[in-house]
């Protein structure tokens, strides 16, 4: 039975967010429904393009091929990346194409908080170690004593590209797709080239944002089951659209303020050109320090 793993590898959770903008993932689910539906006297194959993703996503799929022992193979069709390369250990066999490039780098973390002290930063580096750790523990199950430990944390420590052949002789991958034994000795003997780079994929957190952002411009619909929370200005105008019965609360209205300082929303007579351009200009107010700027603005004008 073959399978394949193309695309960022993300949490099951975030599935739906990468759909929603078309980019290709995939997730444990994946390989968890593959094997309910493996036959006993079947492998499973899997195919890998990936330049990685969510770590805590890559170690579920090693543990979930682990358990497979001698019957899950990897095939490694372009790129295996990052975490993909986590998955591409939990498989007893590895193969890959002659162009496949395989890399391997250090973990980094996102920060969804703003600041931290010198405790929190202490806690965050023993985090980022103890991932590499895990990280370089797939690397040496795999390799199997074919190379050190420490040579593998230093691959991991210099980013390190490298062509199907370096990734043979250090024991990641077991041989080449689709070749025989001459095509194999030719190739092998271009080996020993290694590139140091960093490899950056799509993250939930952008992901979350480009929603978001996309609701609160009314481009995009929200997804049942993860609403998105609008401002008091947003609120508003489509609070009195909603009264007045419109089906597209976005259209024919306009936000305005009061001496008192508060927004209200306000319908818009007809086509006014002079209106539509002061309701495209209030809408790209929206947002918390944007709408601090017009009223800023207003005090000031009010004073002169």
């Amino acid at each position: 039975m073959k399978i394949s793993l193309f695309g960022d590898i993300v949490s099951d959770d975030y599935v739906w967010l990468y759909e929603l903008f078309g980019i290709r993932c995939c997730s444990p689910r994946n390989v968890r429904d593959a094997m309910e539906e493996l036959p006993e006297d079947e492998d499973l194959v899997i195919e890998i393009n990936s330049p990685g993703g969510d770590v805590w996503a890559g170690f579920e799929i090693f543990g979930l091929l682990q358990t497979l022992g001698d019957r899950a193979e990897a095939h490694v069709v372009l790129l295996a990346a990052s975490a993909a390369t986590t998955v591409m250990c939990g498989c007893a066999r590895v193969y890959a194409s002659p162009v496949a490039q395989i890399m391997v780098h250090q973990p980094s973390v996102s920060v969804w908080f703003e600041t931290f002290n010198n405790d929190g930063a202490r806690q965050l580096q023993n985090f980022l170690d103890s991932i590499k750790a895990s990280i370089i523990n797939s690397y040496v199950v795999k390799c199997g004593g074919k190379t050190s430990r420490r040579k593998l944390e230093q691959l991991v420590d210099d980013s390190t590209w490298m062509p199907a052949q370096d990734a043979i002789s250090l024991g990641l991958v077991d041989g080449y797709l689709n070749t025989d034994d001459e095509h194999d000795a030719l190739i092998s003997a271009g080996g020993g080239i290694g590139v140091s780079n960093a490899l950056t994929a799509n993250t939930p957190k952008a992901l979350l944002e480009r929603y978001e952002a996309a609701v609160k411009a009314g481009t995009m619909d929200e997804v049942p089951g993860h609403p998105v929370e609008r401002d008091s200005a947003q609120t508003a105008k489509t609070d009195a659209a909603e009264a007045a019965g419109d089906e597209d609360p976005a259209a024919g209205y306009d936000l305005a303020m009061g001496p008192d300082r508060t927004v209200y929303a306000v319908a818009l007579p007809g086509e006014d050109p002079v209106i539509t351009e002061s309701r495209e200009t209030v809408e790209s107010l929206i947002g918390d320090w944007r709408m601090q700027a017009a009223i800023d603005l207003e005090r000031a004008r009010d004073a002169v």
